[in-house]
């Protein structure tokens, strides 16, 4: 049992020791390659090296969360490689320890990094992506304001949920407009106007001819009346409408679940949203699967030519990236069930890995 602990501690080290220093290699060329391209951009708006500094900062996540799992695949290319480069795996077959047994640290250590991603993708590279995206937005390529915006959703003060389906931002004119008080029971009352437009004498809302209808817990009709003469139930402004709102592709996957059945509640299509969740999930499995295909490709690979194992390893990532991102792509622009589109390419990269190791396992 030492014996095979020291296997663990062995294998481990090795994939540590080149995890790091390709980790730290591609992720400064990200940051130099990223400064290259945005080099005029600081330039124009004059920016200092405490805003740059700032703004790299904020990228660093991400740019680690983009390394990781080609720093993650050639560390187990090469750790395993140089092993079998050695004999050494050789001599553990030999002491009648399986493959599986072998890969076993390495594969563990790809359950752990799945777990650690979707803990940082949510909890430290999308809210520092978002911070990122501002400065861009609003320093580096500041963008004039759009003069209408569509599908706007706010939640006003008192708890009522706005959808407004276009708004005028010059003329402060709204057209298309449900206000809905939803509880956790759902929607238990609904105001639907044609049009809404910004009195800026009064601070109030000039409404059209409207339709008030209240709900029961099950969703039934209660009340329903036309021509209403009440108050607004809003205290939503112009400002509000107008202020910048977290973008839904900014988002982490909590967030975006919300988002999500928010606009299920309000009978809007989160269709393209949805797709985007299953992209966020299917996207944090990267490291369990490049470690997986790695193993089989650093032994099926000769003991003099362990470049032609990271060769395959590396190939197999971009196609891993095309079937995923097709994915994503195909399923924005069809009725194909998002989960399927977007999980293929790690259904098709889970067999065919499965496959390369059983294989590998029998030599």
């Amino acid at each position: 049992m030492g014996f095979i602990s020291l296997i663990d501690r062995y294998l481990i080290r090795a994939f540590f020791s080149t995890m790091w220093t390709v980790l730290i290699g591609l992720v400064g060329i990200f940051t130099i390659a990223d400064f290259v391209e945005k080099i005029d951009n600081f330039v124009d708006a004059g920016a200092g090296a405490d805003l740059m500094l700032v703004y790299y900062g904020y990228s660093l996540p991400y740019f680690i969360d983009m390394a990781l799992p080609m720093s993650m695949l050639l560390a187990t290319v090469f750790s395993l490689g140089n092993l079998n480069k050695n004999y050494e795996i050789a001599a553990m077959r030999a002491s009648g320890i399986s493959m599986l047994r072998i890969a076993r640290p390495l594969l563990i250590l790809g359950i752990i990094f799945t777990a650690f991603q979707f803990t940082f993708q949510n909890l430290v590279v999308m809210p520092f992506n978002h911070q990122q995206k501002e400065i861009t937005r609003n320093i580096l390529k500041p963008k004039k304001s759009p003069r209408r915006l569509k599908e706007v959703v706010r939640q006003d003060l008192n708890g009522n949920i706005i959808v407004i389906k276009s708004f005028d931002v010059n003329r402060n004119v709204g057209k298309d407009i449900s206000i809905l008080a939803y509880r956790d029971s759902g929607i238990t009352e609904r105001w639907d106007f044609v049009s809404l437009t910004w009195n800026d004498s009064l601070h109030t809302w000039n409404k059209s001819e409207g339709l008030n209808r209240r709900f029961d817990a099950e969703g039934r009709l209660l009340f329903s009346e036309i021509n209403l003469t009440d108050n607004l139930p809003v205290t939503i402004t112009p400002a509000d409408i107008r202020k910048e709102q977290i973008r839904p592709n900014e988002m982490n996957i909590f967030q975006l679940g919300e988002f999500i059945e928010k606009k299920k509640a309000l009978g809007l299509n989160p269709h393209r949203w949805v797709v985007d969740y299953h992209f966020k999930l299917a996207f944090v499995m990267t490291g369990f699967i490049v470690i997986f295909l790695g193993i089989s490709f650093a032994l099926q690979g000769t003991r003099e030519n362990l470049a032609l194992g990271v060769g395959k390893s590396v190939i197999a990532l971009f196609v891993y990236y095309i079937l995923l991102i097709g994915g994503q792509k195909i399923a924005y622009n069809s009725s194909l069930y998002p989960v399927f589109a977007v999980w293929f390419g790690n259904i098709v990269l889970f067999i065919s890995g499965t496959w390369l190791f059983s294989q590998t396992a029998k030599k």
